[in-house]
């Protein structure tokens, strides 16, 4: 049965950059590259989770349907991050789809065996994955407490994050960075616990305050100015 629960997902866990080499070559070797073209699906809600992927290249969307059968997107991760929730219990199911964005994306599945086998064959990797698991946790607690900030702060917040893992720079001014977001303004609203219409009014005074510019999912963000917005919320 497909629990209604949130799907469980690690952003920026610096999955890579923990190991060391010879236990980088491990993995490589137990947990090889799997392929994905732009629209396939890494997995599909409801199907046995056999596996944690670690996103090696590329963005996937996290997604649910609505009862009348439009998409609602919960997240989207890029490298080292890590989606597949539960796949340590044998009779676990994945909370979502997973949906690759571009034609470029690559995972390292890796299943419960692969894991044991891991733990074993390489020294630091659970070492590693206990510090993503911590700093996780630090992380959610951390969002819980910001649950209690003004809704622009958090919709600052959210964006900042995209922006900062999948924006570009802007050439003539190095404050400014351009996203090019999936994200609509109810799955904002999803992410930062509010509803859509407070999304959009955020949107609007960000735009009209000169921090944000651009609209339907393409924008220009003042990154320094947005960023002692977080702070004073």
């Amino acid at each position: 049965m497909v629990t209604a629960s949130r799907p469980w997902f690690v952003t920026d866990s610096g999955f890579g950059a923990r190991l060391d080499e010879a236990d980088r070559t491990v993995f490589r070797r137990v947990c090889p590259d799997r392929f994905f073209s732009k629209d396939e699906a890494v997995f599909r809600e409801g199907d046995p989770a056999e596996a944690l992927h670690v996103v090696a290249q590329g963005r996937i969307k996290l997604v649910r349907y609505t009862p009348d059968g439009r998409e609602r997107i919960l997240a989207i991760v890029g490298p080292d991050d890590l989606i597949g929730e539960a796949f340590l219990r044998e009779d676990a199911a994945y909370r979502a789809d997973a949906i690759a964005l571009g034609d470029d994306v690559v995972t390292c599945p890796m299943s419960r065996g692969q894991f044991q086998q891991l733990s074993l064959q390489a020294p630091s990797f659970a070492l590693a994955f206990a510090e993503i698991l911590a700093q996780n946790l630090f992380r959610c607690r951390d969002r819980l407490a910001g649950g209690y900030a003004p809704i622009k702060t958090r919709v600052a917040h959210a964006l900042l994050e995209q922006a900062e893992r999948f924006g570009r720079g802007v050439d003539d001014d190095v404050d400014w960075i351009e996203l090019d977001t999936e994200l609509r303004h109810e799955e904002i609203a999803s992410l930062v616990g509010a509803t859509r219409v407070s999304v959009s009014t955020a949107v609007g005074e960000l735009r009209h305050d000169g921090l944000l510019e651009g609209t339907r999912g393409r924008y220009r963000l003042h990154v320094p100015a947005l960023e002692s917005l977080d702070l004073e919320g």
